[in-house]
């Protein structure tokens, strides 16, 4: 089983990087890749310019409490084509915490017709912007739903 397949055990991930709050709203995100306009030169382009801005991860565990963000990167364990959950590992060593202070505006967008999938735009004075994709249920963790719901609901539309 991997490290926070349960609200415990991504609890015990941010704990180690001391990021526990008195309320924590923890999910599972991947980095948003823009192909649309552009196709695949486009997402080419759009994934280059992330991993030079340090935002490449093959996904994130986000803490959002009284304290701020907190972004734990997931690499990948193995480098199958494609990216499964429970082939992450968290990166302690690249945990970034950002203050209310720092943030300039937090957006959540659909992605696609449905509503299984959303993009959420974090920006930041002085940074460059995060750009996640979430999907609104992620089978392999049962904290994820409940929880992305309660963002959803404090930063935007559902």
């Amino acid at each position: 089983m991997f490290e926070f397949a349960t609200l415990e055990g991504a609890m015990a991930c941010f704990s180690q990087v001391g990021f526990i709050g008195q309320s924590n709203c923890i999910f599972f995100a991947t980095t948003h890749q823009t192909t649309s306009a552009w196709g695949f030169a486009g997402g080419f382009v759009d994934g280059m310019n992330k991993a030079q801005s340090g935002r490449a991860w093959a996904g994130y565990l986000i803490n959002v409490n009284e304290n701020g963000f907190g972004v734990l990167p997931l690499d990948r364990t193995n480098h199958k084509l494609k990216i499964l959950i429970d082939d992450l590992s968290p990166r302690y060593d690249e945990f970034t915490f950002i203050p209310y202070q720092q943030l300039t505006e937090v957006r959540i967008k659909k992605i696609g017709l449905g509503n299984s999938y959303k993009h959420v735009i974090v920006k930041m004075a002085n940074a460059p912007q995060y750009d996640w994709a979430v999907h609104t249920v992620e089978k392999l963790l049962p904290y994820h739903e409940q929880n992305f719901a309660s963002f959803c609901e404090f930063y935007g539309k559902k």
